[in-house]
């Protein structure tokens, strides 16, 4: 179910393509590209659950964006996220830190005036995995021992933000929550966790400046 839902809002991303190709009004497209970075807050949902608590850290990416319509387009971006969790049970502490490259592909709807604008963003994203880290002390639990079974992520996105355009660029504060469809640990009925999914929040500022 969850790789159906991935797989059908893909879709839905990529079906706004064909109108840049079909643009009759006199809108002249926009690119633009920038970077952006910010703190997040990320956990996992366990099931069955797991008691533990978010893990605060910092994201960096780059953006490019195509302004195909008026008030429509597309954002890419290439994030460096820092995911996991924390845990501390009877006073016995453990992190896991774990390092993914993000690509988020997602619609990016725009409303406000010329200056200043909002915006909505939303689309799926792939994930793949660079490092992983543990901080274990005391007891040992099953997922704290467990390394990451599955490489690649992936899930969807979604965010609101607010943008300002000026002659030195466009500024813009951005709030987003990504929501894991795949498993950070294997699945399977004989498995420990029937679901571990990767969830997190952000709070970004970035700055664009258009290439044509």
């Amino acid at each position: 179910m969850r790789v159906r839902t991935f797989i059908l809002l893909c879709l839905a991303a990529y079906a706004g393509l064909p109108l840049v190709a079909q643009v009759r009004r006199p809108f002249v497209p926009e690119h633009y590209v920038g970077v952006r970075g910010g703190a997040m807050a990320s956990w996992v949902n366990f099931s069955p659950a797991v008691e533990h608590t978010m893990r605060y850290s910092f994201m960096v990416g780059a953006v490019y964006r195509m302004v195909s319509e008026k008030f429509f387009g597309f954002q890419l971006e290439a994030n460096y996220v820092q995911r996991g969790w924390k845990e501390s049970v009877d006073g016995d502490p453990y992190e896991r830190l774990t390092g993914y490259l993000e690509i988020p592909f997602m619609t990016h709807i725009t409303f406000g005036s010329k200056v200043c604008k909002g915006f909505v963003n939303l689309g799926p994203s792939i994930s793949v995995l660079l490092h992983e880290n543990n901080v274990l002390n005391g007891s040992v639990y099953a997922q704290r021992t467990m390394k990451t079974a599955n490489v690649i992520d992936y899930g969807i996105t979604g965010g609101v933000g607010f943008e300002v355009h000026t002659v030195a660029g466009v500024y813009l504060l951005d709030a987003r929550y990504s929501f894991g469809l795949g498993d950070i640990f294997p699945s399977s009925a004989t498995d420990v966790f029937r679901t571990s999914s990767n969830q997190n929040i952000i709070v970004s500022l970035g700055w664009l400046f258009q290439v044509k």
